[in-house]
């Protein structure tokens, strides 16, 4: 009897995720040619976006990406580095499209980068790889981290003020609640409604993004551990398209109370 109700449970939860896989395929991003994947940290990309870049990679488009810093807040920068260009490998990307900057003002650490300096960078790494395609963090940064609220918030400087290449769409990785992060199962049929652009991995790619996060061992502390396996962003993504916000403060029309 046991045997037989889980039996059930293994069938229901293969039959729910093969639904969800379905979905997943319909709900991919626009097909592109060049993408670029603008992260803070080395390990971002394999902590929060490892199913937006098989995806994508799946789909036939070349994939860039640009790490602003080399995560030197512990001393470890160099390490670091290296640790990212192993875990590129991993996820089958060439080494060639990997750039890493090291800029005095983008360092990591819990401080506000200068949006405008940053989104000159972004502008020029954009064009110079011409590329069509542009991903990063939303403006809740998936876990508040100030670095990852600047990527978005350079990239909203450029989008606002008009200043991305014409052809060029820019996606950001959704932000979700706490108990949405952790509960994958529940949290992927929530997404897989009411999401309009989602990648959901693979076993074998939940997997990759194991051997990809074992290159980033000078970071693979206990709790990263934790996060690797309940997260919901090792196996889900959901992304939205970047909006345009007002340039100045939009400000409240004072009431007129008649008497």
């Amino acid at each position: 009897m046991i045997l037989a109700f889980f039996g059930f449970c293994i069938l229901t939860v293969l039959l729910l995720l093969s639904l969800l896989f379905d979905r997943a395929k319909r709900r991919s991003l626009p097909r592109c040619q060049r993408a670029l994947l603008v992260i803070a940290h080395p390990d971002d990309e394999t902590m929060f976006f490892t199913p937006t870049l098989h995806g994508l990679r799946l789909s036939g488009s070349n994939i860039y990406m640009l790490c602003i810093s080399t995560g030197n807040s512990n001393g470890l920068g160099v390490k670091r580095k290296y640790e990212l260009a192993s875990a590129f490998i991993v996820h089958g990307l060439s080494l060639d499209n990997l750039t890493i900057l090291n800029y005095d003002n983008f360092q990591d650490g819990f401080i506000q980068w200068s949006k405008e300096e940053l989104a000159k960078v972004i502008l020029r790494h954009m064009q110079m790889l011409d590329v069509d395609l542009v991903i990063t963090f939303d403006e809740g940064g998936v876990s508040a981290h100030p670095n990852h609220i600047g990527c978005f918030r350079a990239l909203q400087y450029l989008y606002t003020n008009g200043l991305i290449p014409a052809g060029v769409q820019i996606f950001v990785l959704e932000s979700v609640s706490f108990w949405r992060k952790y509960v994958i199962l529940l949290d992927a049929l929530i997404s897989s409604f009411h999401s309009t652009f989602l990648y959901i991995s693979s076993p074998l790619l939940y997997i990759t993004a194991w051997r990809a996060m074992w290159a980033h061992r000078s970071q693979l502390v206990w709790f990263r551990c934790l996060y690797m396996l309940f997260s919901r962003y090792v196996l889900i993504n959901t992304l939205k398209r970047i909006h345009a916000q007002p340039r100045y403060p939009v400000l409240k029309k004072k009431s007129h109370l008649h008497c």
